[in-house]
């Protein structure tokens, strides 16, 4: 009895730990380049460049910190460029909510569009932004929008309607029309009952479209350099300028870039709790 426990015991630990033999290369592999950015932005020059590098952490410095926050002579203080990029992306993102979350709900709760409509603004997500650069450098200034926050708020709420009607298309279609057309029923508008019923359905979605969206606009380089970058100049392409005649700067380079991706990670701590119910509520469709 007592060996049949034994190798029952044995077999439930094996058949428990394999999933993580699996995993956990993966994992190291996925995270090694989070942990060599974390590691470079703590290191001072001189271990940077040794020669055999080592991958423990030793003689830890704030320095790289200080000299992105503060600036230095290479560099302009890295705050700047932050605060453009979370006034750029908090902006645009609220436009392109209001306008996708408006989108996605008249195609999936009246029809609008028929089945044409949802894969005419699907197929905008498939060109490239390079793609479009010239004609949008073409517009943007025979409007005056070039390089300003206007212009790259605008073009970016665009770019980002077709990823949040899609986001929210299938949320809108599995939401139950009960509640709605009771609403109908004691004398509610359309817009009435869209503002006070639908949405509150629909926020876990919009959370998740959100996070996509804010996430997406903040990463975003080729359109922030080619359109603006001059007075209006956002966290991407501010970090490739973190050089010098010589050499690039590399322990600057990683730890703005760890500075720049605190307010991402930031802002999907805040949705966690709506993103675990949209994708629960998305699973069940």
């Amino acid at each position: 009895m007592s060996g049949t426990t034994t190798r029952y015991s044995f077999g439930y630990r094996i058949r428990q730990l394999w999933p993580w033999l699996i995993i956990g290369p993966v994992l190291v592999f996925c995270l090694f380049p989070v942990y060599w950015i974390i590691l470079t932005a703590f290191r001072p020059r001189t271990a940077i460049f040794q020669d055999p590098v080592s991958l423990l952490p030793r003689d830890l410095t704030l320095d790289n910190i200080k000299y992105v926050w503060f600036g230095s002579e290479n560099n302009e203080p890295v705050t700047h460029f932050l605060g453009t990029s979370l006034l750029v992306s908090i902006l645009a993102s609220i436009a392109a909510l209001i306008l996708g979350v408006s989108c996605a709900y008249a195609m999936g709760r009246f029809k609008v569009g028929g089945k044409f409509l949802p894969m005419w603004i699907l197929s905008f997500r498939y060109v490239p932004a390079i793609a479009l650069i010239v004609p949008l450098w073409m517009i943007g200034k025979q409007l005056r929008l070039l390089d300003t926050y206007q212009g790259l708020i605008l073009i970016y709420a665009l770019f980002s309607i077709p990823l949040i009607v899609w986001l929210l298309l299938g949320y809108v279609e599995a939401a139950p029309k009960e509640v709605e057309e009771a609403a109908y029923v004691d004398g509610a508008g359309h817009w009435r009952t869209y503002l006070f019923v639908a949405l509150p359905v629909l926020a876990p979605g919009i959370a998740i479209a959100a996070v996509f969206t804010f996430i997406g606009i903040w990463n975003e380089y080729v359109l922030a350099y080619q359109l603006a970058g001059n007075k209006v100049t956002t966290i991407t392409v501010y970090l490739p300028r973190l050089r010098t005649a010589i050499a690039l700067l590399f322990g600057e380079i990683a730890a703005a870039s760890l500075l720049a991706v605190i307010p991402g990670i930031f802002f999907a701590a805040i949705m966690q709790r709506f993103l675990v119910r949209g994708l629960a509520f998305g699973g069940l469709k």
